[in-house]
């Protein structure tokens, strides 16, 4: 069994102030900041991400498997778009922190209504995971964990190399 307070000890004391460096590292929402900067040009081989992306794109994470797989919210997402984003970062990550800080009570939600709502605009094949019996609140703080843990790396290495660059914010 995932512990959900250890999750959120892991996200919310380890990964967020992680995530908030990277980003200040760019420059946040400065001018000349680098945090709308992908390592790779637009139609490259090998498409990246911008930071401020990879930040939008986690509060769509937590709010698809959150708010709706666990917590039973009807939410609308448009994760291709989440790819598209150019707004600001800081408020994002002050979203993403909130967010967080709702896993607990998500959680507790799914467990009392005895079951899991499907989560908004996602890859995963939940069909095939019902039917396996391996779709459980359990799987679900455990996948949150990893794809915000995955993507946190991603943006250290979106940080390094642009850093890496020598570019000026």
């Amino acid at each position: 069994m995932v512990s959900v307070d250890a999750v959120h000890r892991i996200l919310a004391g380890d990964l967020l102030p992680t995530i908030r460096a990277a980003v200040a590292d760019l420059g946040g929402d400065e001018p000349g900041s680098l945090v709308h900067t992908r390592p790779t040009p637009a139609g490259s081989g090998w498409p990246t991400n911008s930071a401020a992306v990879l930040v939008h794109h986690l509060c769509g994470v937590l709010t698809s498997w959150g708010a709706a797989c666990l917590g039973g919210e009807t939410i609308s997402r448009d994760r291709g778009a989440e790819f598209a984003y150019t707004g600001p970062v800081e408020p994002e990550l002050d979203r993403l922190a909130a967010l967080v800080d709702r896993l607990p009570g998500w959680l507790a939600a799914a467990v009392e209504r005895g079951d899991l709502a499907d989560p908004a605009g996602t890859t995963v094949d939940v069909g095939r995971a019902r039917t396996a019996g391996t779709f459980t609140p359990d799987w679900v703080v455990a996948h949150i964990l990893h794809e915000v843990a995955a993507h946190t790396g991603q943006l250290q290495v979106t940080r390094d190399v642009l850093a890496s660059r020598g570019a000026s914010r």
